[in-house]
C-alpha cells in the first residue's frame, strides 16, 4: 500500500518538542512510582485525545491503571543456614545470597535437593520435576534454559518459586544466569542488590515459596558438592534433556522477610478507530515505555532521553501523523510503564487485562532507544555497539512473521534506506534484547513484533542521558521507518502469514 503524505508531518521539532518535556528536570526521570510520573501519564494522554485518539482502558479513559507491590529485604528476618558435609554454616545477606525477585515471605527447612533448571514444561517436552519427590525438600536451582525448549512460552507456573511450590517444596535456592555471575563478584554489587527495592505485578492469588539468589561463591560451593563446576553446571542444565535430580548432603534453614508496599501505577492506552467496517476490529499496536529511573540519593536526575524518552516521543508523534489520514485498521497507542522494573506495564496488558483482546492484534511495533549516533572516532567500550547515524538495530522482525520482516526490509529500501542491523537479532546473542523490553510480552503470546533499538552506549542508565545527545535527524528517519512499515500492516487486505509464510 503506498504510504500518506502525513508522515512528513514526523519531524526533529515535533520530537524535539516532546523529548524537551519528558527528559526535563522537572519531572525527575519519570521513575514509575514517583508523583511527576503521573505528569508525565497526563502528557501523553491529553496529546492523544487532541489527536482525536478515544481511551483505550476501563470506561473509555487513557489512564490503565494497576496495582504493584514493591519488596524489600528484611535483614533482620531474612537468614541462611546451611549444613554442608556435616558443618553448619551462618552465611550472609549481601555477602553470600539475595532474596529473589520471585520470593515470597516466610520460613523453610529441608534437605537440599539439585533439580537442574526446575521447569516443568511437560507439553515441549521437558519435566524437571517428573518423577521426583521435592516435598519438604528445598530446590537447588540453575538459571538456564535447556536447548530446544520454547522459553516464549513457558508459563510462570512452570519455573522458579511458583513451579516449586506448585510440586511441594519447600523453598527455592537458585544460581544466577551465567551473564550476572562475574558482576555479582563484587561486593559492592552484592551490598546494592540486597538493599535493592523490587516491584512486581500484584497477583494475591500466586502461590510461591521463598527463594534466595546465591551469590558466586556459594553457588560454586554447592554446585560442587554435587560434582560440578559452574561452567559444567551451566552446561549439562542447557542440554535438551532433564538433569538427574541428586539429593545432596545437605540441608538449609532459610528466611525470607520482605517490607512490602503496595501502590498504583498506569499505562497511557488510545485507540484511533480504522476506516474499514470489517478490518478496523483489528489492530496495529505501536509500544513504548515512558518510564525510566529513581532519582538518586544526591539528587541526580537520570533523565533518560533515549531510554525512553526517544521511544515514546516517537510514537507520539506516529500516533499525531496516523491521525490525520486514519489506516484500514484501528490503530492502538500504548505506552508502558513499569518497563525498568521487569516489563510490569506491557505483562499487565498482556498477562492480566488486554485493553483490546490479544487476537485482534495483528503486529505491535516497539521503539526502546531511537535517538542516539555513534560519532566518528568513538572509541569508549561501552558504546561499541552504539549505531550511527543511518544504522538501527532490528530485533524480532522474523521471529513469527516472515511476511512482516519482508515488508519491514522492503519499505526501508523504498523510503528511508536505512541500514537494517539484525546482530541482535541472533537467539544466540548473550545480551538477549528480544527478551527485555515490552514487545517480547506481546511476542510470547504469538503476535508479530518489531523492536527499533540504537544500541546501549555510554550513558545508558546514568544522569547524563540527556537531550543535548540526541541526533533528532536519525530519530526522526528510525520515526517515519517505523510509521511507514506500521502503515502497510494496517491496511494490508490479509493478517499478517504467520512463520514463512506463502
Amino acid at each position: 500500500p503506498p504510504i500518506p503524505e502525513t508522515v512528513e508531518t514526523i519531524t526533529p521539532s515535533e520530537l524535539r518538542m516532546h523529548l524537551e518535556f519528558l527528559a526535563s528536570d522537572e519531572l525527575g526521570g519519570r521513575y514509575t512510582l514517583s508523583p511527576s510520573f503521573a505528569i508525565a501519564a497526563r502528557y501523553l494522554a491529553s496529546h492523544l485525545k487532541g489527536y482525536g485518539f478515544v481511551g483505550g482502558a476501563k470506561d473509555g479513559n487513557f489512564l490503565q491503571t494497576f496495582d504493584v507491590v514493591s519488596t524489600k529485604a528484611d535483614p533482620a528476618k531474612t537468614r541462611l543456614e546451611l549444613t554442608l558435609d556435616g558443618k553448619p554454616e551462618a552465611l550472609k545477606l549481601g555477602e553470600d545470597f539475595v532474596t529473589a525477585i520471585d520470593s515470597v515471605s516466610g520460613d523453610a527447612t529441608g534437605d537440599v535437593l539439585f533439580l537442574g533448571a526446575g521447569i516443568s514444561a511437560p507439553e515441549q517436552g521437558h519435566d524437571d520435576y517428573k518423577g521426583v519427590d521435592v516435598k519438604g525438600k528445598i530446590v537447588l536451582l540453575v538459571s538456564a534454559n535447556p536447548t530446544g525448549l520454547d522459553i516464549e512460552h513457558i508459563e510462570r507456573d512452570e519455573e522458579g518459586s511458583v513451579a516449586a511450590a506448585a510440586h511441594g517444596a519447600s523453598g527455592v535456592l537458585i544460581v544466577p544466569p551465567q551473564r550476572f555471575l562475574e558482576n555479582m563478584r563484587k561486593k559492592t554489587v552484592m551490598q546494592a542488590i540486597a538493599g535493592r527495592e523490587r516491584i512486581m505485578l500484584a497477583s494475591p492469588e500466586e502461590k510461591r515459596v521463598p527463594m534466595l539468589t546465591l551469590g558466586p561463591e556459594l553457588s560454586e560451593r554447592m554446585l560442587k558438592a554435587v560434582g560440578l563446576d559452574l561452567n559444567k553446571a551451566f552446561e549439562i542444565t542447557k542440554r535438551k534433556e532433564a538433569v538427574k535430580p541428586i539429593l545432596m548432603k545437605a540441608s538449609a534453614r532459610m528466611g525470607v522477610g520482605l517490607l512490602e508496599t503496595h501502590t498504583s501505577t498506569q499505562n497511557v492506552v488510545g485507540i484511533l478507530p480504522g476506516t474499514d467496517p470489517k478490518l478496523k476490529e483489528e489492530y496495529v499496536v505501536f509500544s513504548a515505555h515512558y518510564d525510566h529511573l529513581k532519582t538518586g540519593s544526591n539528587g541526580e536526575i537520570y533523565h533518560g532521553a533515549d531510554d525512553d524518552g526517544s521511544g515514546t516521543s516517537a510514537v507520539l508523534a506516529i500516533a499525531h501523523a496516523m491521525s490525520k489520514d486514519r489506516p484500514k485498521r484501528s490503530i492502538m497507542i500504548i505506552f508502558h510503564a513499569g518497563e525498568e522494573m521487569g516489563l510490569l506495564g506491557s505483562s499487565y496488558n498482556t498477562d492480566v487485562n488486554p485493553a483490546v483482546p490479544l487476537q485482534k492484534i495483528v503486529a505491535d511495533f516497539n521503539i526502546d532507544m531511537i535517538g542516539r549516533s555513534k560519532p566518528q572516532g568513538d572509541t569508549a567500550p561501552a558504546d561499541e555497539h552504539l549505531t550511527d547515524a543511518n544504522t538501527v538495530y532490528l530485533v524480532g522482525a522474523d521471529r513469527i512473521s516472515q511476511e512482516l520482516n519482508a515488508i519491514s526490509e522492503q519499505t526501508n529500501q523504498q523510503f528511508q534506506k536505512m541500514k537494517l542491523d539484525y546482530y541482535y537479532n541472533d537467539p544466540a546473542n548473550p545480551e538477549r534484547i528480544y527478551y527485555r523490553s515490552d514487545h517480547w510480552n506481546y511476542a510470547r503470546h504469538g503476535i508479530p513484533v518489531i523492536f527499533y533499538f540504537d544500541g546501549t552506549h555510554v550513558d545508558y542508565h546514568r544522569p547524563s542521558d540527556t537531550v543535548d545527545k540526541i541526533d533528532f535527524d536519525k530519530m526522526t528517519k528510525v520515526t517515519r521507518l517505523v510509521f511507514e512499515t506500521g502503515w502497510r500492516v494496517a491496511e494490508l487486505d490479509h493478517r499478517l502469514a504467520m512463520g514463512e509464510g506463502d
